[in-house]
């Protein structure tokens, strides 16, 4: 199989600053929400200008760096598709390599949360054997339109490695042979065993 090699849809960016600003727009609520009374306390209505002015600023301090690296991190996600593993690539300034050998997948998921719904967008999870107690996804695929689509190629790509890695069936007709012995065999093998016992417990005798 040749490798598939994708990006997220740019619906998926159009997520990503959609979560940013409502995160925002919460921060804003929570700052109004104890920078007016204070204000109120402090220098009566006329400090309640300065105090929206300072709330707006400390959130735009927190957005504007956001809606700069999200055009730059969507960017940089590329998805790959391989006969042995799956590949990310992802990093605005660090660039992070991301290999999920098929060997370790126990299991694929699809998710979609209320914002891909409303995009139209999925996930597809890729979870690993890991260490002990270690939960979550080892890799997502975000932002996929045709999130179905890439979960059968992952899967069947997974099939087609699982299946080229078990025993031929020249190698399992072999294992599964059973060893076989004729009567004269087995009764000389008795014999000797029989014999082995003997001498043992004559020298535990003589001791």
């Amino acid at each position: 199989m040749e490798p598939i090699i994708f990006r997220p849809d740019r619906k998926y960016r159009q997520k990503l600053f959609m979560i940013a600003a409502v995160v925002g727009l919460l921060g804003l609520l929570v700052t109004l929400a104890v920078a007016i009374p204070v204000a109120l306390s402090e220098g009566g209505s006329s400090a309640l200008p300065i105090a929206v002015l300072i709330a707006v600023g400390l959130n735009a301090l927190y957005l504007i760096p956001w809606f700069l690296v999200i055009p730059a991190y969507y960017n940089s996600l590329v998805y790959e598709i391989q006969d042995d593993e799956v590949i990310v690539r992802v990093g605005v300034i660090t660039r992070t390599v991301k290999h999920v050998p098929y060997r370790t997948v126990t299991n694929l998921e699809v998710q979609r949360d209320p914002v891909d719904r409303l995009l139209g967008l999925g996930t597809l999870k890729i979870q690993t054997a890991g260490m002990s107690g270690q939960t979550g996804a080892e890799e997502t695929l975000a932002g996929l339109p045709n999130y179905e689509e890439i979960y059968e190629i992952v899967a069947a790509a997974l099939r087609r490695f699982r299946t080229a890695m078990s025993p031929t069936q020249a190698g399992e007709d072999v294992l599964a042979q059973p060893v076989s012995a004729d009567a004269d065999t087995f009764a000389s093998l008795l014999a000797e065993v029989r014999a082995i016992r003997a001498l043992l417990a004559e020298n535990h005798t003589d001791d």
